[in-house]
């Protein structure tokens, strides 16, 4: 049976209590903000190769410039939503400078399927090598 890894940096998350009576649990603990570079290298030492993270738009943003996104894979429905406080797929502080332009990622289009309903499955390779000239 696998290991479910669930990380926080909440003292008291349920997971402690579970983890007490479950050994496929592991809880990784950050006292303040988690640090995914750092939770990643965590990972690969249980030999994860692979995370899915199924998330919005505040923590695409952290992972997507830190450049710990390399594969995107979007649904998209046949829905228009509008606002000016509505979430997006890349959330977080605006990029408001020439010098943070190095956080665009290009993407490469991998795949693209119709599914029924006219919802399209989009799936792309992330360009996390930026370039500015």
């Amino acid at each position: 049976m696998g290991k479910l890894f669930i990380v926080t940096n909440t003292v008291s998350h349920p997971a402690f209590d579970v983890k007490k009576d479950c050994k496929n649990v592991e809880v990784i603990f950050y006292p303040g903000d988690i640090d995914f570079k750092d939770l990643f290298k965590k990972m690969k030492l249980y030999s994860i190769e692979c995370v899915t993270i199924e998330s919005g738009g505040t923590l695409n943003a952290v992972l997507l410039r830190q450049g710990l996104i390399d594969h995107v894979i979007i649904v998209v429905a046949p829905l228009l939503v509008g606002g000016e406080n509505t979430s997006s797929l890349i959330d977080g502080p605006s990029l408001k400078t020439e010098k943070e332009l190095i956080h665009l990622k290009a993407l490469n289009l991998v795949r693209c399927d119709i599914l029924s309903d006219s919802y399209l499955r989009l799936e792309y390779d992330v360009i996390n090598e930026t370039v500015i000239d």
